[in-house]
């Protein structure tokens, strides 16, 4: 049980830790995909901007504003269509730079313009001045974020760089998407934590579990062996009453063949006490138990009579009725344990001057059926299989495990006990034991009586 529940929780701790990290992995690449796709569109989107810019300025324009010839007019024409450019296309800024990337127009020296130019590398430069685009990589100024892209002027003559074309738009959004990695750096962390916690927990419970489990078998191998105790104390009581019965009728008879008879029981009784001894010894081993062939028909009269005939009125209190029938497999002792423990049962219910039957016919062919009926109040319907646990009782002054042991012996042999009512009132103990020779066991293979019977 203990393997079985610790490979369970091994399994739930692996797929939780495999399910977190997973959640975590999926999270950082769709993260990481989202954000490239959003930089990659807006890349794409500045591009096509600074190129339409760029091709809808003329060469000739502006070389007179960034050269020694400033024409004023041409100016005002620039600046309307960049202003116009940058609303249409909801640019941060438009500007119209020198190859240094110098804006020739601003009172004083762009920073802005200056930090955007370091972040050209050789190539950018080469590719601008060779009449390509440029797009920078998204860069923070000041608490916000931008990204731009440049774009050359082209003489249509030679086709030298005239000017360079930079737009650049608000990048916001990264921002937020870095805070939101923040946010998923702590989750990270936190899983991480979570995971270590887990396997924490796992292992901790698994050492506590594993030292409660113990604890519990031990208890359960106490408490087992209390009721074994219990039980063989119950169930030595029979054979000890029966010597005590026979002692004393001996006191009583002169008769010497009489006498024989009652010494013969004290050591046959003696060596069921320790046949019972033995046999519970090796109660954990069912399977070692003996089976032999026993005549019940012939065996039960005496058995009735050695354990509940000290006297003419103990007699008066039990009727018998035995029909022939093969033999039974069963061990030695326990059909007579359980005769005397279910009369000893019936006789306690039965009220005074009422008869306990007791009836012992073959069923079919693959079956013999003990039955033992008293007079008592019965048992109810839903408490027919609490009766059968040890120290259940419905007596007031009952062990409660007299039946709990008939039912052990009864189905080590291979056989079946239930409770009925009977139908003169009270109730009715049937057990059935397999035959000898029977092929099926106790599989119902029909009904039927057969043989003499003998009222006792």
């Amino acid at each position: 049980m203990w393997n079985r529940r610790r490979a369970l929780l091994g399994v739930v701790a692996v797929l939780s830790l495999a399910l977190l990290l997973t959640v975590n992995i999926v999270y950082r690449l769709a993260f990481s995909d989202f954000r490239a796709s959003l930089d990659s569109q807006l890349g794409e989107q500045l591009t096509a901007a600074a190129e339409g810019l760029a091709g809808g300025i003329d060469p000739d324009e502006a070389g007179r504003l960034i050269g020694e010839d400033f024409d004023p007019e041409a100016y005002l024409q620039i600046h309307e269509l960049m202003r116009t450019f940058a609303e249409g296309n909801r640019l941060t800024s438009v500007a119209l730079l020198d190859t240094l990337w110098n804006d020739p127009f601003a009172d004083e020296p762009d920073s802005l313009n200056r930090l955007v130019y370091s972040l050209l590398d050789r190539d950018g430069q080469w590719a601008l001045m060779s009449g390509l685009t440029w797009t920078s990589p998204t860069f923070q100024w000041g608490e916000s974020f931008y990204r731009s892209a440049a774009a050359p002027v082209v003489s249509d003559e030679s086709g030298r760089t005239i000017a360079i074309v930079r737009v650049e738009a608000d990048a916001g959004y990264f921002g937020a998407l870095s805070r939101l990695e923040t946010v998923a750096i702590w989750i990270h962390v936190s899983s991480a934590i979570l995971a270590v916690l887990l396997v924490s927990l796992f292992a901790w419970y698994s050492a506590r579990s594993r030292r409660w489990d113990q604890r519990l078998l031990h208890s359960e191998k106490l408490i087992g062996l209390g009721r074994l105790a219990a039980t063989i104390a119950h169930e030595i009581k029979n054979p000890l009453g029966i010597i005590k019965g026979a002692a004393q009728r001996l006191q009583r008879i002169d008769d010497t063949e009489k006498r024989a008879e009652l010494l013969r029981y004290i050591p046959e009784e003696v060596d069921r006490l320790d046949r019972i001894l033995t046999s519970y010894l090796r109660v954990a081993s069912p399977d070692e138990s003996v089976r032999v062939a026993i005549a019940i028909d012939e065996e039960l009269p005496g058995w009735m009579d050695m354990a509940f005939g000290n006297d003419e009125e103990a007699r008066r209190r039990w009727r018998v009725s035995v029909n022939a029938s093969g033999k039974i497999l069963a061990d030695s002792d326990s059909p007579k344990q359980v005769l005397i423990n279910l009369v000893n049962n019936a006789l306690d219910v039965t009220p005074p001057g009422q008869v306990v039957d007791v009836e012992w016919r073959q069923t079919g062919s693959e079956r013999g059926r003990l039955i033992v009926s008293d007079r008592g109040p019965g048992i109810p319907r839903k408490l027919r299989e609490r009766v059968f646990e040890p120290f259940y009782t419905t007596k007031a002054k009952g062990s409660g495990l007299g039946l709990h042991a008939v039912r052990m012996m009864v189905e080590r042999d291979g056989g079946h006990v239930t409770i009925e009512d009977n139908p003169g009132g009270g109730a009715r103990v049937v057990v059935e034991w397999p035959l000898e020779g029977a092929t099926h066991g106790l599989v119902e293979t029909g009904k039927g009586e057969h043989g003499t019977n003998t009222d006792c």
